[in-house]
C-alpha cells in the first residue's frame, strides 16, 4: 500500500455507505467496523479534499489505535483509526481522519 493510495480516497469512495460494514483483520481475528459519520472537511488543504470518518465497532474487543486494511471497491486501503468514545447503544466508536 502507497501513500499514493490513501491519497486517492475521497468524500465520494464514503457518502451513500453509512450502515456498510467493513471487515478488517487484525492479530486478534476478523472484526467488523460498520460507518456511521461522514463528514467532509472544508478547511483541509487535501487536493482530494478533507473529510473525517467514524465507525461503530462492539463493545469487546477495543481496538487500539492503528493502521487496519479496509477493503473498498475491491481495493485494499490501509486506513489510521483511533478509538474516540463509546457509543451510547453500546460499543465503541472510531475515527479515521483524511486531513
Amino acid at each position: 500500500m502507497t501513500a499514493d493510495a490513501v491519497r486517492g480516497l475521497t468524500l465520494g469512495d464514503f457518502e451513500g455507505r453509512i450502515g456498510t460494514g467493513f471487515a478488517i483483520e487484525t492479530e486478534l481475528g476478523t472484526h467488523t467496523l460498520e460507518l456511521a459519520v461522514v463528514e467532509p472537511m472544508p478547511q483541509s488543504t487535501r487536493p482530494e479534499g478533507g473529510f473525517r470518518l467514524e465507525f461503530a465497532g462492539p463493545p469487546e474487543p477495543r481496538l487500539p489505535q492503528s493502521i487496519y486494511r479496509f477493503v473498498i471497491d475491491g481495493a485494499a486501503h490501509d486506513i489510521f483509526i483511533v478509538a474516540i468514545g463509546y457509543r451510547p447503544e453500546g460499543g465503541i466508536r472510531y475515527e479515521a481522519v483524511f486531513f
